[in-house]
């Protein structure tokens, strides 16, 4: 055991396979999305899949982009089979939360809640067939619509 060992625990590593980055779901991903991933990744400890706590915000800061680019980018991942949304995130006044994700590249099997044990689906590997399945993304905020019709316009 190394003096690095004893201070810290475990040494704890991210693990990316060869032929996962050998894929063609891969090698499509922005650099955005693959740095994002690499972040996913190392917020999983072999236990908590299906429970990856992980906002645009949180992703903005990690790999300094805009809070837009990341929330494409996890966007880009999850319409890429990489990984899944388990629980969508909400921001409110009053409750802020974070989204929680599944890896589908390992299984997900979190005791004592509500997510069922699920196998790893790998779904980045059917990539192309995959490519318009993932649901669009619903706006949360409210719609804004013009008042009057378009003869009250003012002329000047």
């Amino acid at each position: 055991m190394s003096k690095h060992q004893k201070k810290s625990g475990p040494m704890r590593y991210v693990m990316l396979f060869h032929w996962m980055l050998k894929s063609p779901a891969w090698n499509d991903l922005s650099a955005a999305a693959r740095a994002i991933y690499v972040e996913l990744e190392r917020r999983y400890n072999g236990s908590n899949n299906g429970m990856i706590h992980y906002s645009s915000r949180e992703a903005a800061r990690d790999v300094k982009v805009s809070k837009g680019t990341a929330a494409r980018a996890l966007r880009e991942l999850q319409a890429h089979g990489f990984i899944a949304v388990e629980k969508m995130g909400a921001f409110h006044l009053k409750l802020r939360h974070a989204s929680e994700y599944r890896l589908t590249i390992y299984d997900s099997n979190v005791e004592g809640l509500d997510y069922a044990s699920k196998l790893a689906t790998r779904e980045f590997m059917k990539w192309p067939e995959i490519q318009n399945t993932v649901p669009p993304v619903r706006p949360t905020g409210r719609v804004v619509r013009p008042y009057g019709t378009r003869s009250d316009t003012v002329k000047h």
